[in-house]
């Protein structure tokens, strides 16, 4: 078997090595291409990018590849200094992006994993791990599956990054800090308004439960964005929790009363007016509150979600999966205790499905006020 036949037969089972040094890398890199039929996955990082398209033999071992009809798939971080690459790359192969990526590995064939770090463009691959061990080649094609999974189209980020154009997504959360911070993030970009469908997240009578510090922080970022923004809130909410929130706005509206002094003393005499007068126009704005209770109670409404939608633009829906008191089989479990799980999205059919839930209920509430049956 001569020098050229050895380079195009695929790797010897079980076996695994250390590679030291570009060239060694490269190499190896290379002479995979030569046998690979079918396909390669790869995973890398944001620099990733233009190393496989500045170095040549790289670039034209992938056209190669792409024109005897192996199918690549890869995953990256799309950014604005590596977006032109980005584009080159997608020529050769299906690309998708997903932020944060910092792993460098590819897979040939399901029968080849290597993984390399990568320093810096001018020495950019300086070591290798190459195993064709099945376990190993398995768990680097488990990994890329869900990284593969968990991407998004590479041309969406690129759209998103040249005109500023959001791609659409819904996305699954688990993790209470992280539902907390998406809600309190989207509240602070608000830019007209807020809607939210607020209920306590337990079947207890006490609802004195619902003034928890991650809630009284909710209320104060919705009374600011309607004080201090002058962006419109509607918030659906129970009557226990109504008296509460008037309360906490109370309390947050004496408070910015004392501090409108204090910017009238520290602006020029010509500006004080117009400030002034708007601050205090802005501390008249108040979130507006409609009672679902009637509606609950009259229609069997069981509700067990709580919405947020920001300027008719994007959705996060908390599912309150909650014990019930009454049930004997969770003897063991608080009926306080809930299970969260939201999802968020800017999803044009998903938004405007809960924006119409929100303004059925909303107008139901008026006629309810009204007398209207």
């Amino acid at each position: 078997m001569n020098e050229t036949d050895s380079a195009s037969s695929p790797p010897t089972p079980e076996r695994t090595e250390v590679l030291y040094g570009n060239d060694n890398i490269i190499k190896k890199t290379l002479e995979t291409y030569s046998w690979v039929k079918e396909r390669i996955e790869a995973s890398i990082d944001n620099a990733g990018p233009a190393i496989h398209i500045m170095y040549e033999p790289i670039w034209n071992g992938l056209v190669q590849l792409k024109e005897k009809g192996v199918n690549i798939r890869g995953v990256t971080e799309v950014t604005a200094e590596n977006v032109s690459y980005c584009k080159k790359l997608m020529e050769v192969c299906e690309l998708r992006h997903l932020d944060g990526v910092r792993t460098n590995f590819g897979i040939a064939d399901g029968k080849e994993a290597l993984l390399h770090g990568v320093s810096q463009e001018t020495n950019p691959l300086s070591q290798a791990i190459v195993t064709s061990v099945k376990g190993l080649v398995e768990a680097q094609e488990y990994l890329f599956e869900n990284l593969w999974k968990s991407a998004i189209s590479a041309q969406y980020k690129i759209k998103e990054i040249e005109e500023g154009v959001k791609p659409p997504f819904i996305e699954t959360l688990r993790d209470p800090p992280e539902i907390q911070k998406t809600g309190f993030n989207l509240m602070k970009s608000a830019k007209q308004e807020i809607q939210m469908l607020l209920l306590p997240n337990n079947n207890s009578s006490n609802n004195n439960a619902f003034l928890t510090e991650e809630r009284k922080q909710v209320i104060i970022q919705l009374f600011n964005a309607a004080t201090q923004h002058g962006i419109r809130v509607r918030i659906l909410t129970s009557k226990d929790m109504q008296i509460q929130i008037e309360a906490l706005t109370e309390e947050q509206e004496k408070t910015m009363m004392k501090v409108l002094p204090r910017e009238r003393k520290n602006e020029q005499e010509k500006e004080e007016g117009k400030e002034v007068r708007a601050s205090v126009n802005r501390a008249q704005a108040k979130p507006e509150i409609h009672l679902i209770d009637k509606l609950q109670q009259q229609q069997r409404l069981q509700t067990k979600v709580s919405i947020l939608i920001v300027d008719s633009k994007v959705c996060l829906v908390e599912d309150l999966k909650v014990y019930d008191e009454n049930n004997n089989n969770n003897n063991n479990n608080s009926p306080d205790e809930a299970l969260p799980l939201a999802t968020y999205s800017n999803s044009e059919s998903t938004v405007l499905t809960y924006i119409s839930i929100f303004e059925t209920l909303w107008m139901q509430t008026e006629l309810k006020a009204q007398g209207v049956r």
